[in-house]
C-alpha cells in the first residue's frame, strides 16, 4: 500500500456537508448586508435624508417611589394576605380575585413614606385613601396625606402627615380586587381540556 494520507468516507462527506453550510452561511450573510448596505444609500443621487437623535431622557427623580428598591426606614414583620378567586366569570364577563393584605412591619429609621409592591390591583378607598395604618401599641400613628399607585415601578406610596418613630411597630391594611388573568402573570388562572370538557 502506498504511502499518503487517508480519511474515512464519512469524515469526508461530514467534512464536505460542513463546508458547504459554511459557504451557504457566508452567501447568506454577505446578501443581507448587501441588501441593509442598500436601504442606508440615497437613490439616484436623490437626497440624504438624516435620523434625529432622539430627545434627551428627562433627568430621573430622586424620589424613592421612582426607584425599584425598597427605603430601608421599614423592615416588615409579618404578612397576612388572603385571597379569593372568583372561578366563575362575574357580570362583566371576567374571572376575578378579592382579598386583603396586613403587614406589619417596624420603623428603624424615622419617616413619613411607607411604599409597599402593588401591581394591576383596584385597591378599596378608606377615607379617600387607599391603606388605612394603625399603631400596634394601640397609640395613634400620623395621619395618612395621600396614596397613590406608582404604576412605573408597580408601589402603592403612602405619604403621612408625620413621621414613623424608629423603633415602634405600625400595620398597613389594604383590600383589593384584581383579575384572574390566564397570562401566567402574578396570581393567574390556568384551564385545560378533560374528556371535551374544559376544566
Amino acid at each position: 500500500m502506498g504511502k499518503g494520507f487517508y480519511i474515512s468516507k464519512t469524515l469526508g462527506v461530514v467534512g464536505i456537508v460542513v463546508g458547504a453550510g459554511a459557504v451557504a452561511t457566508i452567501i447568506a450573510l454577505a446578501v443581507v448586508y448587501a441588501e441593509e448596505k442598500s436601504k442606508n444609500e440615497p437613490i439616484d443621487g436623490g437626497p440624504v435624508t438624516t435620523v434625529k437623535p432622539p430627545p434627551a431622557t428627562p433627568t430621573p427623580s430622586n424620589d424613592p417611589w421612582y426607584k425599584y428598591r425598597l427605603p430601608d426606614a421599614l423592615v416588615p414583620d409579618t404578612y397576612d394576605v388572603t385571597l379569593w378567586p372568583r372561578l366563575h366569570k362575574d357580570e362583566h364577563g371576567m374571572y376575578i380575585f378579592t382579598g386583603n393584605s396586613r403587614v406589619v412591619f417596624t420603623c428603624v429609621k424615622e419617616t413619613d413614606l411607607i411604599l409597599i409592591h402593588s401591581n394591576k390591583l383596584n385597591l378599596t378607598i378608606f377615607d379617600d385613601h387607599l391603606a388605612t395604618l394603625l399603631s400596634v401599641d394601640g397609640s395613634a400613628p400620623p395621619s395618612i396625606k395621600s396614596t397613590w399607585l406608582q404604576e412605573e415601578t408597580q408601589f402603592l406610596v403612602v405619604q403621612l402627615n408625620g413621621k414613623l418613630s424608629a423603633g415602634n411597630s405600625y400595620e398597613l391594611y389594604t383590600e383589593f380586587q384584581g383579575e384572574l388573568a390566564d397570562d401566567l402573570g402574578g396570581f393567574y388562572r390556568s384551564e385545560y381540556y378533560e374528556d371535551g370538557a374544559k376544566k
